[in-house]
């Protein structure tokens, strides 16, 4: 196509004012983001308020709010495993306005076909905890079990009669449920809740199901009482505190370990200066004295992990969530 000098000059000019548009674009997003926060930010918590996860979120925010200079408010928005939270929060702007808590159920929901999304499609921020599960048995049903070696020989020499209360499937507590079981080939009787540890607390307690999986905050109180047996923890390491005598699986015999990450992130693409401002913060939060004693109040290990070790250590459980997810027909991922 070819054209005339004042059409030539015509295309020239509206094309050098994009230009100019565009670098004028760019200008004001790199100032924006260099004077990151001018204002308050809001943080998507997607389960209900009261939580595990969200008290730890919590008491991590106030001493990040205090780091930035500006306030941060957090909103609740729970149902159907955090699809509802997480779809908010990846529509939101990518301007560090927007930011909330993350677990494993962000790729647990994909392989699920819940959301089209994991966390390979939200910005990774940082990492500040994380929630180990635990193996306890009811001291009120007929087989009261003292010790994890007891649970699984005797789920193995008599497969089917021990009740295994698991949460929701396809949740993290589930998850570890299922690598126990498959690593330990323990016949268990599988039976999931329709919710979350706190349930499964309640069947042991009350003496309807054998053994089970759950969180150690949800647990304590009937380990206390003397209703559960306290048998084993996930966890690379020993839990802390009052606890510390109870094995690790892995110390008693079995390679098994799981455990569900907290973590932040924010909507696709935000700019890296405002990442890095956040999470050294973030950093800085979790090495505090006041936030790791805080953590240990609701049964958590603070630990920091960046962006870039937070993206292994996710796609290392999502391909062994995969496994197990496929093992047992619940897999809807294209």
């Amino acid at each position: 196509m070819f054209y005339g000098a004042r059409q030539l000059n015509k295309r020239i000019g509206a094309i050098c004012f994009g230009l100019s548009l565009a670098a004028l674009s760019i200008a004001a997003n790199v100032k924006a983001a260099d004077d990151y926060p001018a204002r308050r930010a809001v943080f998507i918590v997607p389960t209900e308020a009261g939580g595990d996860g969200d008290l730890l979120a919590r008491a991590l925010l106030e001493g990040v709010s205090a780091r930035i200079g500006q306030p941060i408010v957090i909103v609740n928005k729970s149902g159907a495993a955090g699809a509802p939270g997480y779809r908010e929060l990846h529509d939101a702007k990518p301007d560090g306005y927007t930011i909330g808590l993350a677990f494993p159920t962000l790729f647990m929901n994909k392989m699920q076909g819940l959301m089209p999304w994991d966390h390979r499609d939200f910005t990774l921020i940082a990492q500040h905890g994380s929630f180990v599960p635990i193996v306890v048995s009811s001291a009120k049903s007929n087989r009261p079990l003292k010790t994890i070696k007891e649970a699984i020989s005797y789920a193995n020499a008599h497969p089917g009669e021990l009740k295994f209360a698991l949460s929701v499937v396809g949740g993290s507590w589930w998850m570890a449920g299922m690598i126990l079981q498959a690593n330990t080939k323990a016949g268990f009787k599988n039976i999931p809740q329709e919710g979350s540890g706190a349930v499964v607390i309640a069947q042991l307690a009350g003496g309807h199901t054998d053994v089970g999986v759950s969180g150690l905050a949800s647990a304590a109180s009937q380990i206390a009482a003397g209703n559960l047996n306290f048998l084993a923890t996930f966890g690379q390491e020993r839990l802390p505190g009052k606890y510390g005598s109870v094995p690790t699986l892995i110390e008693s015999g079995y390679d098994v370990s799981w455990d569900s990450p907290n973590f932040i992130v924010g909507p696709p693409r935000m700019p890296g200066n405002i990442v890095e401002k956040l999470a050294k913060a973030i950093e800085m939060e979790v090495n505090k004295p006041e936030f790791q004693k805080a953590a240990l109040n609701v049964s958590a290990t603070p630990i920091y992990r960046s962006s870039d070790q937070l993206l292994k250590y996710l796609d290392s459980q999502r391909d062994i969530s995969r496994e197990i997810l496929r093992k047992n027909g619940v897999i809807k991922e294209k």
